[in-house]
């Protein structure tokens, strides 16, 4: 671990696919896993401040034909705000709406011997 990652707890405390929310130097962050990979950002959506943490963890629909299968990509890696539906990737911190304009600030995430550390300070 370097001086600048916090251990934030042991990867089993991370469920798949589940938002959750920790704090870190004084930041409040959203963690999310996704198998091996994990994520961090800011816990806060830009448009009005609403907890991410507290949103979906989703996909990106491929376009299909009524009555046809719906396919995903990016499945797990997008972050829907709860209030109003404004969404981002949770590798990027962009905007699915306006990604050359608005974004959340993202944080590296390592895992060392089963512990999940991030990088915010």
């Amino acid at each position: 671990m370097t001086s600048n990652e916090s251990d934030i707890g042991d990867i089993g405390t991370f469920p798949e696919g589940t938002p959750r929310r920790v704090e870190v130097n004084g930041k409040t962050l959203l963690v999310v896993r996704k198998g091996a990979e994990f994520y961090a950002m800011r816990d806060a959506c830009p448009h009005m401040g609403a907890s991410l943490s507290g949103g979906c963890v989703v996909g990106i629909p491929v376009q299909a034909r009524p009555g046809d299968q719906v396919d995903y990509v990016c499945e797990g890696e997008i972050v829907t705000c709860p209030w109003h539906g404004w969404s981002f990737d949770l590798k990027s911190g962009r905007s699915l709406i306006k990604p050359d304009r608005l974004r959340v600030r993202t944080y590296p995430v390592t895992v060392v011997n089963d512990r999940v550390l991030v990088a915010a300070g």
